[in-house]
This record gives structure tokens, C-alpha cells and sequence, in this order.
């Protein structure tokens, strides 16, 4: 039986509801300019009171995933003597990089985080070069902390079945949304990582059968984390953490016959941007 850590991006404004019902929590506040520390652990405190275990997802620094161009929001971070911007992002081994991933961690380990995610931007294309920074960055030198594991969104270019080929190779589980395009195949492994945006565009809910297409997906691995970024995000993780409590997976996520499926039965504006709350306590 598949284990299901379900929960919101970001804390919503019921708090206590949410400790009371959900099971996972992706700060994306750490995109952009961190809390400092003594926020970070207070969190991890009410984490570790909620009703159920709670997973905790620390979302990299946006200054050690994209490039200082890509970053149009809330850079929040103060280069020191002799650094420079062009040092920084993309997986390059530079001591500005090592810095920052050297904060990222603290942060992740400070929250309570047992996944740091990485969301690479579109600029962060499949090209041989970029490759070779991840896989040299997973490899060599991330020095994650004690039972913490990689998860990797790549936006742009990155077909799925390649992206999920090179982050088994690295040990990091790939971030995706089932729903997209259910033609592509879900990524092999034990564990899952789903990012739920909205069915029908950017922040829109989801029904009681795109629920049940959600948990049917999850039932193929032995667990999986699933975070709602959607307009009442805690609504949807409630409901599906009901749903899941009863509900039989029937094996279907995926079954169809291409001769019965054409282009216009799949959305075509499916979009990775997303607004973020600015306010950080």
C-alpha cells in the first residue's frame, strides 16, 4: 500500500486546520529571500506537532538554481568581496555556489526538510554542459545532511522520460505532474514527487475523479509526496487525503488506446508560472 504525504506549497492562512489534516508542506518561500533561522525552526516546531508525520519539502534558492537574468523576483543574496553574479546558479562548482548551497542546506536542516527541491528554469537547458553540472553536483559535492534526498522539477525543454532517466542515475526523484500529459510515462523508483498546478490551467482545482486519476498514479510506488499549488490548495489536500483513506486504486492511470485519444483531448496550456505570496513572517 502506497504511503501518501499530501499537503500545500507554502503554509496557508488556516494553519491549524492544516497541521490538523495534511501531511506534507514545500516551503517555496526558500526560492526567494529565506527567513532566517529562528523562523525556519519554529516552523519545524508546529511541523512536528501536527496530527500526522509530516514531510517538509525545502525548495532551493533560486541563487544556486538559475542564473542571476533568470531570477526576476526577491534575489536576496549579498555577494561579498571579490564574488561575482556570473559565478553563481546552474550547478557550477565556484565558491559563490558552495556558499549558497551551503546556506540552502542549513535552511533545509533548520525547517525540518527531508527533500530540498530543485526547480531549474527553462534557460537550464538539456544541454551536454548543463548535464554535466547536475550530475557532477549530485555526484561530488552536494554533502546532503542525514536521510535527505534530491528532488529535481525541470522546466523548459526537458522531456520527461529523459529527465527521468538522469535523476534516477543521480539518485534525486523527478517532480512532475500526472495529469499533463497522461500518454507520458511516469517515472520508474520507489518514491514519487507530484506537483499538482491545476487541471485547467494555472491554480485551478481539481475534481473528485482528477483525484482519484492522482491517487491511482501514486499507487504504482511505495510512496509518494503530493503538493498542491492550486487557489484553495488546502481544500484539494483534504479531499484527497479523504478520498485515500477508502478509495481502491483500479490500475487505469495511463491504460488507453492512442487510436482513441487525439491532441485536442489533452491541454495545451498547461503553464509553470506561478505567483508567490511575499510575505514571509
Amino acid at each position: 500500500m502506497t504511503k501518501i504525504y499530501c499537503g500545500c506549497s507554502d503554509l496557508p492562512h488556516n494553519r491549524k486546520d492544516f497541521y490538523k489534516t495534511c501531511s506534507a508542506i514545500e516551503y517555496r518561500v526558500g526560492l526567494f529571500s529565506p527567513p532566517k533561522a529562528r523562523v525556519l525552526k519554529s516552523w519545524a516546531e508546529a511541523a512536528q506537532e501536527s496530527l500526522s508525520p509530516m514531510r517538509s519539502v525545502w525548495v532551493a534558492w533560486q541563487a544556486f538554481t538559475h542564473r542571476p537574468a533568470d531570477i526576476h523576483k526577491g534575489f536576496g543574496l549579498k555577494l561579498l568581496d571579490g564574488e561575482s553574479p556570473a559565478n553563481l546558479g546552474y550547478f557550477k562548482k565556484t565558491p559563490e555556489n558552495l556558499r549558497v548551497w551551503t546556506r540552502i542546506k542549513e535552511q533545509a536542516v533548520h525547517v525540518g526538510a527531508s527533500r530540498i527541491l530543485l526547480e531549474t528554469p527553462a534557460h537550464f537547458t538539456p544541454s551536454d554542459e548543463n548535464k554535466r553540472a547536475l550530475a557532477d553536483f549530485a555526484n561530488d559535492w552536494a554533502d546532503l545532511p542525514e536521510n535527505t534526498k534530491l528532488v529535481w522539477h525541470p522546466a523548459g525543454f526537458w522531456e520527461r522520460e529523459e529527465s527521468a532517466a538522469i535523476a534516477q542515475q543521480l539518485g534525486m526523484i523527478l517532480a512532475i505532474d500526472p495529469l499533463v500529459d497522461e500518454r507520458e510515462g511516469l517515472p520508474e523508483g520507489n518514491e514519487a514527487y507530484f506537483q499538482m498546478l491545476g487541471r485547467h490551467g494555472l491554480l485551478d482545482s481539481y475534481s473528485d475523479d482528477d483525484e482519484a486519476a492522482i491517487l491511482d498514479a501514486a499507487s504504482r510506488y511505495d510512496e509518494c509526496t503530493i503538493v498542491f499549488r492550486t487557489r484553495d490548495s488546502l481544500a484539494d489536500a483534504k479531499r484527497l487525503m479523504r478520498l485515500a483513506e477508502s478509495y481502491v486504486p483500479d490500475g487505469a492511470f495511463g491504460a488507453y488506446d492512442e487510436d482513441e485519444w487525439d491532441d485536442e483531448d489533452f491541454d495545451d496550456d498547461f503553464d509553470d508560472e506561478t505567483s508567490e505570496d511575499d510575505d514571509i513572517e
